[in-house]
C-alpha cells in the first residue's frame, strides 16, 4: 500500500467508527472493531494489496484462512476471537458501500465461524450464595460496599460493567427497582431491585459510601466506589469474590459473571418464564436466554428418575 492509500484508509476508519458512535455502539466493541480492522490493514501490506478498491472476495478468503491459522502464544486463536475479526472487517465494507466510497462488498460471502455456545459456569448452589454474601465485615465501609454489590450481582442479574456505571440515582429504593443505562449495545432496562439487595445498598449509601466518598472529596456520583472513592473497577470485583469465596470455603471457580449465571439458573428453577428472565438480564435474542434451560436439564434429570413410573424398578 503506498503511503497515500494508507492515509485514505486512516481517514475513512476514523469516519467509520464515528458513525458507530453516532449509532451508539458500545465503546467496548468500537475498540474491538478498530483493533479488528488494524489487523486487516496489516494483512494488506503484508500482501502487497494497493487500495480497497483491489479486495476481492477471493482475498477476503484468504484473510479468513490467516485469521484461522494464527496464533497466540502457541495456540489458535478462539472462534469467538476469529468471529470478532471477520465481522469488524465486514462492518467497515458495509459502510463503505452504503456511503459510496466501494462498489461492491468483498466481505458479503464472508461465513463466520460459529462458536460453540458453552453452558454458563460457576453457578452456586443457594447454600453457597448465602456462605458467600455472609463473609464481608459489616463494621466496615468495604464490607457494606460488598455487601451491597454482592446482593445486587444476585438479584439483578447484572454484569460487572453495568455494576460499575451505576450511580446513586439509579437505585429507587422505595419502589425496588434499578435503572441500569449502559448495558451490553447500550440498551438500557430498568429491573427489579429485590427487597434484601435494597436493604443492604441503603445501609451501604447511608453508613458505607460517605466514607469511600470522603476519600475523595471530588467523588463522582458512581454508586459503588473504591475504597479511594473512584469508581469501582472490574478487576478488583472478582478479587473480593475470590477473597470470600476462600473465606467461605468454596473451592468453586466463580466470578462476577457467575451471580448473572446464578441469579438466572436459580429464578428458572423457582418457576420463572424465559421471556421474564430475557427481560432481567437484557438478552436481545431469547436464544441466549435459552442456554439456562440446557443447564436445568440437570435437575429434569434427576426428576424424571425420582417420579416416573419407568423409572421406579429400572426394570425392562
Amino acid at each position: 500500500m503506498e503511503e497515500r492509500e494508507i492515509l485514505k484508509v486512516k481517514r475513512l476508519t476514523a469516519q467509520w467508527l464515528e458513525h458507530l458512535e453516532m449509532e451508539n455502539y458500545s465503546p467496548c466493541t468500537i475498540r474491538d472493531y478498530a483493533k479488528g480492522l488494524r489487523d486487516f490493514s496489516r494483512y494488506l501490506q503484508a500482501e502487497d494489496v494497493g487500495e480497497l478498491a483491489s479486495v476481492t472476495g477471493e482475498t477476503m478468503y484468504r484473510y479468513q484462512l490467516h485469521v484461522y491459522q494464527e496464533t497466540y502464544k502457541g495456540k489458535r486463536l478462539n472462534l469467538q476471537t476469529q468471529r470478532g475479526r471477520l465481522v469488524a472487517v465486514r462492518s467497515f465494507f458495509r459502510y463503505l458501500l452504503r456511503r459510496g466510497r466501494v462498489l461492491s462488498d468483498p466481505s458479503s460471502g464472508l461465513e463466520l465461524p460459529r462458536p460453540k455456545k458453552g453452558l454458563p459456569r460457576g453457578i452456586m448452589t443457594a447454600r453457597e450464595v448465602n456462605k458467600i454474601l455472609a463473609q464481608p465485615d459489616l463494621d466496615t465501609p468495604m464490607g457494606l460496599r460488598d455487601r451491597a454489590m454482592l446482593e445486587t450481582f444476585y438479584s439483578t442479574g447484572a454484569r460487572t460493567s453495568e455494576l460499575q456505571n451505576l450511580t446513586v440515582h439509579d437505585a429507587d429504593l422505595g419502589r425496588g427497582e434499578l435503572r441500569i443505562e449502559e448495558g451490553k449495545g447500550r440498551r438500557g432496562r430498568v429491573v427489579p431491585l429485590g427487597e434484601v439487595a435494597a436493604h443492604y445498598v441503603g445501609r451501604y449509601l447511608e453508613r458505607g459510601r460517605p466514607t469511600l466518598a470522603g476519600a475523595r472529596p471530588d467523588a463522582e456520583g458512581w454508586l459503588f466506589l473504591s475504597r479511594y472513592g473512584e469508581k469501582l473497577g472490574g478487576g478488583g470485583v472478582n478479587l473480593r469474590i475470590r477473597a470470600y469465596l476462600r473465606q467461605a470455603g468454596i473451592v468453586k471457580r466463580v466470578t462476577a459473571h457467575g451471580f448473572r449465571h446464578t441469579c438466572a439458573t436459580h429464578m428458572l428453577r423457582g418457576g420463572a418464564g424465559i421471556r421474564h428472565i430475557q427481560a432481567l438480564l437484557g438478552h436481545r435474542s431469547l436464544e441466549t436466554t435459552q442456554l439456562y434451560t440446557r443447564v436445568e436439564m440437570g435437575d429434569l434429570k434427576r426428576e424424571h428418575r425420582r417420579t416416573h413410573p419407568r423409572e421406579q424398578s429400572r426394570g425392562v
